[in-house]
């Protein structure tokens, strides 16, 4: 039996904090590729051209896509708990031979490895993340949990001006074997699995359990018509949210890691020395912690779609005028903008999705949409450096831009949930409920 807390609530706080450290330290190793990239680049040694630091940033997003596919088959049926623990330890120790890589073949697929250990984690963070929430809460639970992975972004910056002329690029991937040797031990001791799969597997006193000391409402079975896992996906209820929200997810990652891996390369070509550039990541990834923690709550009150589609809108707008010659304070904040209204919209999409989803197939809900975003993740770093293999790289500007605008529009599309769901996704015994326009 998972371990409990002794007071009311407590266990919901420990979820939350839990979860959203395992996504600070997957923050950190994804983006820790964009924060050496220039010193990769700029070393002989590795043996890397524009054009295949592209690719290689691309294995970690593959591996996530397969890390992902994999948790959708198996998490309605073995469980979120150990899966959660299991991820976490294996992005951590494949981040440790990425230090070690003597070239840039093993390197790549350590990246992969990475990722598909990350590719895992993120759908079960979220799911777990709501069915913890508090009723009413569920997007600001989950927004808090997302916040991570900028601020991880945000760590991997800041120690980057430091370790990598201190220490050499190695360093930053030695940090991120942090989780595996202090965190694990901690979930391992007291993460509690999921109160709605204990319930599905027969547990039912532990489930409630579970649920009493988390301070959440006890789940009840999911109505005869629901169908758990993937199979409950394309219903005739849910499927166009299950389309829109992989379209939307796809359009978010390709935005987040095309941004976090070449931005600093991009405003390195326009001028700027090696520390402002990657203060302008440093912006970026800013934004998307401290906007999605306050514009969550209006999530909660007025509904997702809007509040993602606004920021998205408010995105393309910083973008465009990142490629202007403006002032370097202006560009800045246009950076922070733009890591508000694409990583910070991401966040949003999480929490989107696993509010949208009834908790029989939730963890599937979100492992599809984590998975089809993958293909947007895959794509935004080649296809980014493709665009600014030439002299002119302010045609990427626009491509960011143009998918921003059309992430906005796909929002708005999603359908609206109504119902005891909707208000309260953390309590599974709402059921399926019906969808509306």
């Amino acid at each position: 039996m998972p371990r409990l807390t002794p007071t009311a609530g407590a266990s919901s706080r420990l979820v939350l904090v839990l979860c959203a450290l395992s996504i600070v330290f997957e923050g950190y190793d994804m983006v820790a590729y964009g924060v050496t990239l220039p010193a990769m680049l700029a070393d002989p040694s590795w043996n890397l051209s524009t054009e295949y630091a592209g690719v290689v940033g691309s294995y970690a997003l593959i591996g996530m896509l397969a890390g992902s596919i994999l948790v959708g088959g198996v998490a309605d049926i073995v469980g979120r708990r150990w899966l959660m623990i299991g991820a976490t330890a294996w992005y951590s120790a494949w981040s440790g031979v990425c230090a070690l890589s003597p070239d840039a073949t093993l390197f790549g697929m350590a990246r992969f490895m990475v990722g598909f250990g990350v590719g895992a984690l993120i759908p079960l963070a979220a799911a777990m993340a709501v069915e913890f929430s508090p009723k009413g809460k569920a997007h600001t639970h989950s927004a808090i949990v997302w916040a991570g992975y900028p601020a991880g972004g945000v760590l991997a910056s800041l120690l980057g001006l430091w370790v990598i002329d201190a220490f050499g690029l190695r360093m930053m991937y030695a940090i991120g074997t942090i989780p595996l040797i202090f965190f694990v031990p901690v979930m391992i001791r007291h993460l509690p699995e999921s109160p709605s799969f204990l319930l599905a597997r027969g547990r039912t006193i532990e489930a409630h359990a579970v649920a009493d000391a988390a301070g959440i409402e006890r789940p009840e079975p999911p109505r005869a018509e629901e169908r758990s896992g993937p199979r409950g996906l394309f219903t005739k209820n849910l499927w166009r949210t299950t389309v829109l929200m992989g379209v939307l997810s796809a359009c978010g990652l390709m935005l987040t890691y095309g941004l976090n891996t070449w931005l600093p390369k991009i405003m390195e070509s326009t001028g700027f020395g090696s520390s402002s550039a990657l203060g302008f990541l440093l912006a970026l990834n800013a934004g998307a912690i401290l906007v999605p923690l306050v514009v969550s709550r209006a999530s909660d009150r007025v509904g997702a779609q809007v509040v993602t589609a606004g920021t998205l809108t408010a995105a393309a707008v910083a973008i465009i005028v990142l490629s202007t010659d403006s002032p370097i304070a202006v560009l800045y904040v246009m950076a922070f903008i733009a890591g508000a209204g694409t990583i910070g919209a991401q966040v949003l999409i999480y929490g989107f999705a696993a509010a949208s989803f009834p908790a029989s197939c939730r963890a599937a809900g979100t492992a599809w949409t984590a998975s089809v975003g993958r293909i947007g993740g895959i794509v935004g770093p080649t296809l980014t450096g493709l665009v600014i293999a030439g002299a002119n790289v302010a045609p990427a500007f626009y491509m960011f831009a143009g998918v921003a605008c059309f992430a906005a529009v796909a929002s708005l599309l999603v359908p609206r949930r109504t119902g005891i769901a909707a208000s309260s996704p953390a309590a599974p015994q709402a059921g399926l409920v019906a969808e509306t326009r």
